[in-house]
């Protein structure tokens, strides 16, 4: 296997991040080189990783993708693992994502299948995708192993708490972007390794578990807030411009739809305050773009962004129409 470094972003992992590294650890072979790098947690008591793992303690918290860039200028292994804390790698899960990457130059990264701690049968996401409509989705989330299979498919990334990429992709398409404090960076970063011509797809054998919301909580303030200030900024600034013409109309809707969501969910000042967060970043955004390679804009860009799309926006349905399915079974 290629050197490979590992770089789990901690905010307030705990006892999760042990668990996490342990795991790491165990695979065979186990990665090159392990760095914590700790986003300035509060009271963190990390004197109890195992020796050998790097910790690297951050002035303050600038996100994940900061935490990510930080691990990346300090290592230079071809292949680069980053997880979040509250992950737990399976056995055998590092040796078939690392065997996927180094099977095929044209992959920039690969989508590690992602299951849900509290239920490991079913799964949180096999990567990630946009719809048509401009939303995120979670690939196959909430289906149970034996609905999806064991074949890879095409995705537009992985998640990025449980991702495999090429340095030198990463490095070609301009690496991650420190301006996501939170949410969207991997699907900023999956936008532009797609217009420099990588692909994703899924390894269904690189198996990981995933606590979720460990950092944030699910639908709080803080989530609510950076999920609506992103939206615009990265699709603005990353979409190829034939694509980001034809869906201009749904992408003007698509935060004021989620901010009515979350309003409707209990957070109707998180989602105004993220709305006007976001309206305010898409100067910025606009900017970016126009730093990215022209060839990201032509016609073979467009048409993979669009098939691409095409494939979320069926996975989206299937989830739609599973959904009954997809409620827990009554104890037998």
């Amino acid at each position: 296997m290629p050197g490979l470094v590992a770089i789990i972003v901690n905010y307030g992992g705990g006892e999760a991040l042990g668990r996490c590294v342990s795991s790491l650890l165990a695979q065979q072979p186990p990665p090159t080189r392990t760095l914590v790098i700790d986003n300035a947690s509060p009271d963190a008591d990390l004197s109890g990783l195992p020796v050998g793992v790097e910790l690297v303690r951050q002035a303050h918290n600038g996100g994940f993708a900061a935490g990510v860039v930080a691990g990346l200028s300090r290592s230079s292994e071809p292949f680069v693992l980053t997880l979040n804390p509250d992950t737990e790698l399976l056995p055998g899960c590092l040796a078939a994502a690392a065997a996927a990457l180094q099977g095929d130059q044209q992959l920039g990264s690969v989508a590690l299948r992602v299951l849900q701690a509290a239920d490991p049968t079913r799964i949180d996401a096999s990567g990630i995708g946009l719809t048509s409509a401009c939303g995120q989705i979670n690939w196959d989330h909430g289906l149970r192993e034996e609905q999806v299979g064991d074949t890879p498919v095409a995705v537009l990334g992985p998640l990025g708490g449980a991702a495999l990429w090429r340095r030198l992709a990463l490095e070609h398409a301009g690496g991650f972007d420190t301006r996501f404090f939170l949410y969207w960076e991997d699907v900023d970063m999956a936008l532009r390794l797609d217009r420099a011509g990588y692909t994703c797809r899924t390894v269904p054998s690189a198996r990981v578990l995933h606590v979720g919301g460990g950092s944030t909580g699910h639908w709080s303030a803080l989530n609510v807030r950076q999920m609506l200030a992103n939206h615009w900024s990265c699709l603005l600034g990353a979409l190829p411009g034939r694509v980001l013409l034809r869906v201009a109309p749904a992408l003007l809707l698509a935060p004021p739809r989620a901010a009515l969501l979350y309003a409707l969910r209990g957070q109707p000042w998180a989602a105004l305050s993220g709305l006007v967060r976001g309206a305010a970043r898409v100067p910025g955004a606009l900017l970016r773009r126009q730093l990215l390679a022209p060839s990201g804009d032509g016609p073979k860009a467009a048409a993979s962004m669009t098939a691409l799309m095409a494939a979320a926006d069926a996975n989206r349905a299937r989830l739609k129409a599973q959904a009954p399915a997809l409620k827990p079974r009554p104890a037998e």
